[in-house]
């Protein structure tokens, strides 16, 4: 009987604690539509529409924040490679794996599902009549997962879970088991209508060591599965902080910006101005002056920079990589470190986590084309910083003579070395056919009459 309790107080424990998951996956993709709550109480009508001004600020904070760091992360093409001494035709499936499936788009579609919700999931589809197979990117909240206690890195089973409509245009809910079984997975579909019970549709065992499923920490956190978004509660409550102070200066401006006329010794009908006369006042003790606002709002606008600053420090989003750059002269390539190290930082951390799932997931597509399972590769990925390209190929030269490789030295500026040695090999094809031609002709006119 103890047994039973303590069971049912356990699988109560892990239901509130998914529902408290799920609720932060919803605020914090509220938070990024820009849905904050208003600060202010405005009047409205039936309609839900403002019926008198509506002060209310909202700025999006939580949206620049979340861009920048996909931005940094998967804001320029990345390239994989499997072979550091040539291209092989592996790599060639890949490339072409990658921009079948969608290429850089997918990837900073799954960095921002990672960076609001905390984790980022994929699910690898094969082929089956496509010439590659899909790589599809799953929404944090249709996922949930079952690990071991004892190593919260090893993974039990996926589920995954949503509601849709049928062919009928009758609501459905669908869902997926991806459980170990052994050393390998076995995949049981199910569906559900209405207040009916779980009905399976199709069981079948994966033929693989590892799951259709793969997952990684946004940003790691120790001693949890899911990862850790860029916008905790803190940072949106930061936010909100934002909104009620610039909505309390809106609705100040509003009331006491324009001056108000008063006057006294005399009575309103006995005051006539018009628009090209003088104001005369009816007799020696009245007064018309104008009531103005005292102060300049200064305290108020410190307190609302203050909160700003606070939010990009803890964001780790400098100003400057938002644009802003007054009092800025021109900086050399350290200052440009110094000021974007947070971010630096930050978008390292996270080259670690979704680096090491994709190096995992090309392993896994590689499978599913017939190419084995023994391939890890490198990801190439470029540079963050805006660079002097003058400086950049001059350094470059300086490597060179110190005995760094051509390809390295190129994929450092950029380039892809195997697509420029096809490049070259075309071009000197090209000049070679061009000479042949040249002489043909000076051969076929130059002789003797």
């Amino acid at each position: 009987m103890m047994a039973n309790i303590v069971d049912q107080h356990l699988l109560q424990n892990v239901a509130a604690d998914e529902l408290a998951r799920l609720r932060r996956y919803r605020t914090a993709w509220e938070a990024y539509h820009g849905d904050f709550p208003e600060p202010l109480k405005a009047l409205k009508g039936r309609d839900g529409k403002p019926v008198a001004a509506d002060d209310n600020a909202i700025v999006n904070y939580a949206r620049v924040v979340v861009d920048k760091g996909v931005a940094f992360l998967f804001g320029q093409d990345i390239r994989f490679e499997l072979d550091e001494t040539g291209h092989t035709p592996e790599e060639e499936w890949l490339a072409q794996c990658w921009i079948a499936n969608g290429g850089i788009t997918t990837l900073q579609k799954l960095a921002l599902n990672g960076s609001i919700c905390g984790h980022a999931f994929a699910k690898i589809a094969p082929a089956s009549g496509r010439p590659f197979p899909r790589g599809i990117v799953l929404d944090p909240a249709y996922v949930s997962v079952g690990y071991d206690p004892g190593d919260i890195d090893t993974v039990l089973w996926y589920r995954i879970q949503y509601t849709g409509r049928d062919a009928r245009d009758e609501l459905v809910t669908y869902r997926q088991i991806i459980e170990r079984d052994g050393n390998v997975w076995q995949i049981i579909d199910q569906e559900a209508r209405g207040s009916e019970s779980w009905r399976t549709i199709n069981t079948e065992r994966w033929p693989y060591t590892w799951p259709p499923v793969i997952d990684c920490q946004n940003l790691p956190l120790p001693n949890e599965y899911y990862g850790l978004s860029d916008l905790p509660e803190d940072v949106l409550q930061l936010n909100r902080s934002i909104n009620f102070v610039l909505s309390n200066l809106a609705r100040i401006i509003r009331f006491h910006a324009h001056p108000k006329t008063w006057g006294r010794g005399f009575t309103a009908d006995k005051l006539q101005i018009a628009i090209d006369e003088t104001i005369v006042l009816p007799n020696e003790h009245s007064e018309l002056r104008n009531l103005e606002m005292v102060s300049d709002l200064s305290s108020s606008i410190a307190l609302f920079e203050r909160l700003r600053e606070a939010l990009h420090e803890v964001t780790r989003v400098p100003e400057v990589a938002t644009g802003k750059l007054e009092h800025v002269g021109s900086l050399s390539g350290v200052a440009l470190q110094i000021l974007y190290q947070p971010l630096i930082e930050k978008t390292e951390t996270k080259r670690r986590t979704y680096g090491d799932l994709l190096i995992e997931l090309n392993r896994r597509l590689l499978a599913l084309g017939g190419y084995g399972e023994e391939h890890r590769g490198v990801i190439h990925w470029p540079e963050m910083l805006p660079g002097d390209p003058l400086v950049e190929r001059q350094t470059a030269l300086i490597d060179k003579q110190l005995g760094v490789s051509s390809d390295t030295l190129l994929q450092q500026l950029g380039y892809d070395p195997d697509m420029e040695r096809q490049k070259r090999a075309v071009e000197q094809q090209q000049l070679g056919d061009a000479m042949l031609e040249a002489f043909d002709r000076d051969d076929g006119g130059g002789g003797e009459t």
